[in-house]
């Protein structure tokens, strides 16, 4: 399969740097900027038989609750789209939405807010 050893594999996982995933407002289009990232993750996970990923959506405040957990939906679903398309089977993923329940930060400004608007990653 072309792996490094296992020791260089784990530390590899150990010292990946998850980053957030941005998306504009209303939106849930993936952007062309963070496939790099993700080919990253999906090489890691590959190369540990036993590794998952958690996809989780977050949103703003901007909407209603109902409106916003769809959407965090949404944008976790696009992401798992795409690592599914690089070979990761879809039973290694886990997606969770939270809507605007867990913000970054403070969603009292634009900035906040576009903080906000992102998916996050988890090995599990």
């Amino acid at each position: 399969r072309g792996w490094s050893a296992y020791y260089v594999r784990d530390a590899e996982m150990k010292n990946f740097e998850f980053k957030p995933i941005y998306f504009d407002h209303d939106k849930d289009s993936l952007k062309s900027d963070y496939h790099a990232f993700l080919q990253a993750m999906v090489k890691i996970v590959k190369s540990h038989t036993d590794l998952r990923i958690k996809i989780i959506g977050h949103t703003d405040s901007n909407g209603s609750d109902e409106y916003n957990v769809s959407l965090s939906k949404r944008r976790a679903e696009v992401i798992k789209g795409y690592i599914v398309s690089l070979g990761i089977k879809a039973d290694k993923i886990v997606i969770e939405f939270r809507g605007e329940k867990d913000p970054a930060v403070s969603n009292n400004t634009s900035g906040g807010k576009q903080l906000n608007r992102r998916v996050d990653f988890e090995f599990i």
